[in-house]
């Protein structure tokens, strides 16, 4: 192997020699022609007319003219600007010198020396500016400032035909892209010149600078790749002019002149990202040999991974987060498909079905073929396929596009055009506006796609493995995703939010309304493939279990109609619309219940009815309620005929119990639950307060301990202990962004919380315990950063997380959020020291300026970038620190944390809670849901609720 690297670096040395000397060939081969060229045309001195007495000019003065960079230059402009001298004029008026041959000696003056025409690599040739930048050879911003540099010296160049163009042309002919005309077309305007609104006259680059037009970084830039390639480019004459002569005609003033003896390095080198002049850009270029094109050699080659539908660069996934520098250093291409294979490959949808009754696996289309799939339920599951990535062949283990799944069979062609629209999910929709790719959530906030469809898609991506980037056609995280702008707040939310509204999908098997996450919890696992397949339950196999579950399910909703377009909507969606405050929308989600009965059965075979409200958990033991004379026989007898509906029996059952008959029984004071949070930590379900006979807690308030410290650990309110936040998100009672943001402020203010000895630890060490993943470590690396500091490539020195912000080593919104994380536990931190310092500190060593310190003194005005794992509502980190109990014995802050929220709504994020609610989603396909009755809302004065008994209805004439 080293003996063939050997090979090739003295084949490429040898190569590198032979272009260079091609190239002095080409140089010197030019010049001999255009010299025999020269002397060709030199006129016959004896036809010329003299006369000895006086003379007499005898080639009209008109016809001597030259061609400049944009239009014609006349001898005697030629002349007057000193490019070319009174005998030489003279020699063209008599005769005795063409045009041509005048020409071929001022040839830099006209035309110039030659601009870098675009890129070239040895494996893909030469190409322009754009598509370099479209292939990753060259950064957005580099190929804007060499584009401008063509168009600033006369014309965009395509170096595939060697043919110059102006930017019009060049935008319609793809060689730009149309986002940038209007930046070139600017940049044109030197060649051409500025057009002064107020008096008409036209400007050079140096003139519009002094008037305004131009900001003086870009007419620097502008004006050195013109005097790169010749000069400084006058746009009446349409010639480059010599600096000093630029300077005695007003072309450039004496702060430009002396800007460009300077040497600003105004352009960018693609192969190191350092700053550079241009006239050092065009020293690293090569000749092409036969157009003599100046050509930036591009990267040889650049490391790819298979992606969902490409290759993927791995530099884009160092952006995303996926790798780091390291790992290109360490890992070959399909080492790095390995580790990304859940990022890169296939899909975790849920993949087919299983048919329980007769052992056997097949595709989703194949079941509704066999009569097991209702229509809506298959397509549901078939678009959850297609916008995760693929369709795919359960029984071969295939994973197939929309097109090859149908030529397979695999899918009917019935459902192609609707898998296509689908599929999208992944391809990119097109913007009609700009024709660029944009996301699924982008083509959801241009209505190019229903909103509720694709909800249900974005749902099913971030279920099978994450979001689908569709430019760069990978998985990336979901904060990712969020950061990256794909989804905003409110669609975050959607997302996480586990109601009726995000219940898209359907179980064949109880006939509930689920998210695809939830279905994909009551899935099972391929033994021999790993595919998620929906198992299809034998129906004539009696179910043993101690817990028998009848399938009596009623509930009581609250459904909004808008009274502008009359749209159904939920209590949620009409908070957000504004429809209805605060207040409301709490007293109305309290409306809204779920009942069940379920039959338990004891181990001594006997058993008891108990019904339970699926939403907050609460649970009513009927014969325990008879006992207590809460309801009669007679009203039992009632509900078993079928007199009663079962949220009826509730309504009876709950009209007559108080809360406050459910007391919190307490062996001794040391058990008593005490919270330094307004809302009382209380269990929301009977069996689990009972529990506290034997649990002793003690919790005091926080003003007995350092208020600074950031939020520790977790305190599940329902079962009673403490735990850390990954095994919050495990257990799905606190979301993914929340954990993130919960552990960076641990992470920036001195190190992950180990919640049981209450040390703080590196997040290698964090890992090594076991109380962080390393995929969790990778996203918190930044925030390690902010508190051990940003080394600077150049200086060595360590920045603060203020100072990384300052510098663009460190993104604004995840700066501003461990600023904020700093602030709000004692202060700002010095990495060399360790030490804390103010704000008025941090002002004076100029980490902040008044804007940035006065924002993080605005404690009120900090994003609300958590969800309350108990009230899963928006807060801000002071909130969540402010909402916190502080344990006696080691000080450290707990977050309370429920399943089930203090005003009865479920988790949005715990896909296996009992309580999660189920029914039906506003306008969704019928087939595919277990039907309810729905109310209405009427607008009159006053707030009333009337409930039947499946639905309740909100009414209220206060006009918006």
């Amino acid at each position: 192997m080293r003996e063939l690297n050997s090979v090739e670096d003295r084949y490429k040395s040898r190569l590198l020699i032979s272009e260079k000397e091609t190239s002095e060939l080409v140089l010197k081969r030019n010049a001999l022609e255009t010299e025999i060229l020269r002397l060709k045309q030199r006129p016959n001195t004896l036809n010329i007319q003299t006369q000895t007495d006086e003379k007499v000019m005898t080639i009209d003065p008109s016809k001597l003219v030259f061609d400049g960079v944009r239009r014609k230059v006349t001898a005697h402009q030629l002349c007057n600007c000193g490019i070319i001298n009174k005998t030489t004029l003279e020699m063209l008026l008599k005769g005795q010198k063409t045009v041509e041959e005048v020409a071929v000696d001022i040839q830099p003056s006209l035309k110039g020396t030659g601009i870098i025409a675009g890129m070239k690599t040895g494996s893909q040739g030469k190409m322009p500016f754009t598509e370099a930048k479209n292939k990753n050879l060259l950064s957005p911003g580099s190929a804007v400032m060499l584009l401008e540099a063509q168009a600033a010296t006369g014309y965009i160049v395509d170096p595939a035909f060697n043919e110059n163009m102006t930017v019009d042309t060049a935008c319609s002919r793809g060689i730009v892209d149309t986002d940038d005309r209007d930046i070139l077309l600017k940049a044109e305007a030197a060649s051409t010149g500025f057009k002064d609104p107020h008096t008409g006259k036209v400007l050079s680059v140096g003139q519009a600078f002094k008037k305004g037009h131009i900001d003086k970084e870009t007419a620097i830039r502008l004006l050195q790749a013109q005097e790169s390639v010749g000069g400084i480019l006058d746009p009446i004459l349409s010639v480059f002019l010599p600096k000093d002569m630029a300077l005695d005609r007003n072309l450039i003033d004496d702060d430009l002149y002396r800007a460009l003896n300077k040497k600003p390095t105004a352009y960018l080198d693609p192969a190191t990202g350092e700053k550079i002049t241009y006239t050092d850009l065009r020293r690293k270029c090569t000749a092409e040999p036969v157009s003599g094109l100046l050509l930036l050699r591009g990267p040889e080659k650049q490391m790819t991974v298979k992606g969902i539908r490409g290759n993927v660069s791995v530099t884009d996934l160092v952006k995303s987060g996926l790798l780091d520098e390291t790992d290109l250093q360490r890992l070959t291409s399909k080492e790095i498909e390995e580790k990304l294979k859940s990022y890169l490959f296939g899909s975790t949808c849920i993949a087919g079905i299983y048919d329980e009754a007769n052992d056997r696996i097949m595709p989703i289309y194949q079941a509704m073929k066999e009569g097991l799939l209702m229509r809506g339920t298959t397509l549901e599951l078939l678009e959850a396929q297609a916008s995760s990535g693929f369709i795919v062949d359960p029984v071969n283990n295939v994973f197939l596009t929309v097109e090859e799944a149908t030529k397979r069979g695999i899918i009917g062609k019935e459902f192609k055009n609707k898998l296509m629209s689908a599929e999208k999910a992944v391809t990119g929709y097109k913007d009609p506006a700009t024709g660029k790719t944009i996301s699924l959530f982008q083509a959801i906030a241009k209505d190019i796609i229903e909103r509720g469809h694709g909800i249900r898609l974005l749902e099913a991506q971030i279920a099978s493995g994450g979001i689908i980037d569709p430019v760069e056609s990978h998985r990336i995280d979901v904060s990712v995703a969020y950061e990256r702008g794909y989804f905003d707040e409110e669609m975050n939310e959607i997302l996480t939010y586990e109601g009726d509204d995000t219940k898209g999908f359907f179980d064949p098997n109880t006939k509930e309304n689920l998210t695809y996450l939830q279905l994909k919890q009551r899935c099972i696992k391929d033994p021999k493939t790993g595919l998620i397949l929906l198992p299809l339950r034998d129906k004539k196999k009696a179910q043993q279990s101690k817990e028998s579950r009848t399938n009596v399910l009623r509930k009581r909703r609250v459904v909004i109609v808008d009274p502008d377009t009359g749209f159904e909507m939920s209590v949620r969606e009409a908070y957000h619309k504004e429809l209805i405050d605060y207040e409301t929308f709490l007293d109305l989600s309290e409306q809204e219940c779920e009942w069940e009965e379920i039959t338990i059965t004891g181990s001594d075979g006997s058993a008891r009815l108990v019904i339970v409200d699926r939403k907050t958990g609460t649970q009513y033991d009927i014969q325990d309620c008879i006992d207590r004379a809460v309801i009669d026989q007679r009203t039992l007898a009632q509900y078993r005929a079928g007199t009663l509906t079962l949220t009826e029996f509730a309504d009876e059952i709950t009209s007559r119990t108080s809360s406050t008959d459910m007391t919190i029984a307490a062996s001794s004071v040391d058990d008593m639950f005490r919270c330094s949070s307004p809302t009382q930590a209380t269990p929301s379900s009977p069996t689990v307060r009972k529990r506290l006979n034997s649990i002793s807690i003690t919790v005091s308030p926080p003003g007995m301990f350092d208020d600074q410290s950031p939020v520790a650990a977790l305190f599940d309110t329902e079962t009673l202990e403490k735990i850390t936040v990954p095994e919050g998100l495990k257990r799905g009672i606190i979301d993914t962004i929340t954990a993130q943001r919960l552990l960076e402020a641990q992470a920036c203010t001195g190190g992950i919380i180990n919640p049981a000895t209450g040390d703080r630890l590196s997040l290698e060490d964090a890992v090594h315990q076991s109380i962080i993943d390393e995929s969790m470590a990778a996203k918190l690396k930044a925030a390690q950063k902010a508190y051990i500091g940003f080394e600077d490539v150049k200086t060595k020195r360590k920045l603060s997380a203020a100072q990384a912000v300052k510098e663009s080593w460190l993104p604004y919104e995840a700066g501003q959020r461990f600023l904020e994380y700093q602030y709000l536990t004692g202060g700002l931190i010095e990495p060399q020291t360790g030490h804390r310092i103010g704000i008025e500190e941090a002002i004076r060593k100029g980490w902040l300026d008044g804007k940035g310190a006065q924002k993080l003194q605005e404690i009120q005005n900090h994003s609300k970038n958590l969800t309350c794992p108990k009230t899963k509502l928006k807060i801000t980190y002071k909130e969540a620190m402010d909402s916190c109990m502080v344990e006696e014995s080691k000080g450290m802050k707990l977050l309370q944390a429920s399943s089930v929220s203090t005003k009865g709504i479920s988790s949005p994020y715990n896909v296996s809670n009992p309580g999660s609610r189920s029914g039906s989603r506003a306008g969704s396909r019928t087939g595919s849901r277990s039907g309810s009755r729905r109310g209405s809302v009427d607008y009159s004065s006053s707030y009333s609720y009337s409930f039947s008994s499946n639905s309740a209805v909100y009414s209220s004439n206060q006009t918006k």
